[in-house]
């Protein structure tokens, strides 16, 4: 597997190109409103993009959806309870960044269980609800690799004061869909650095209670 990660926003919010060995790959969550950097790069690497996916529909995660998506010609995918947020994520990325976006409806929605391939890699969609309302992860068994969105961070976990957050409802997520995974996982947040499974299972105080 291959991984490039871009932080561009004002914000600090993570896009993530990533890879199989042949080039086959998917963007996770567009979060600057320019995508030329993200396009030169896959440009560059010959990749070729199927999709364009987000972990949730959070202003700052979809800045790029619909340049990157009119560029590459290649579906858009959320979890359908993300649509409203999405829907009114221009407004937002106005009110916040002052940036004028577009933003429209996806090409498909996400399921738990779904499992998205990109050549040789497979990531089995984990829907973590409790951030946002149909907030998923990216799991890819084969590389132990996660990519958590806002549900998991270094020492931390996503905020749930925001509009539509639960925080019960977080850690149900964290107890049932990673606390289970294998310690050296991976993990690839929207936010700040890397980090991995047993790492927060010994420290995060969060996925503690899980």
């Amino acid at each position: 597997m291959r991984i490039w990660r871009f932080t561009r926003n004002q914000l600090g919010t993570n896009t993530y190109v990533v890879s199989d060995d042949n080039g086959y790959g998917m963007v996770i969550d567009p979060s600057f409103s320019d995508m030329t950097e993200v396009l030169q790069l896959i440009a560059k690497e010959s990749l070729h993009i199927l999709y364009i996916v987000n972990t949730h529909c959070h202003f700052d995660h979809v800045l790029g959806n619909e340049e990157l998506r009119s560029a590459l010609q290649v579906p858009l995918l959320i979890h359908e309870q993300e649509l409203p947020l999405l829907l009114s994520a221009h407004e937002k990325a106005l009110e916040w960044l002052d940036l004028v976006v577009k933003t429209s409806k996806p090409d498909g929605y996400l399921v738990g269980g779904d499992v998205i391939t990109i050549g040789s890699l497979h990531f089995t969609v984990l829907e973590t609800p409790g951030h946002s309302p149909g907030g998923v992860c990216f799991y890819c068994e084969e590389e132990h690799t996660l990519f958590s969105g806002d549900t998991l961070f270094a020492g931390t976990v996503g905020r749930v004061d925001l509009e539509f957050a639960n925080g019960p409802q977080l850690i149900r997520s964290l107890h049932e869909q990673l606390w289970p995974l294998p310690d050296e996982t991976l993990v690839y947040p929207g936010h700040e650095d890397d980090t991995t499974i047993g790492e927060e299972r010994a420290v995060n105080p969060y996925f503690h209670f899980a």
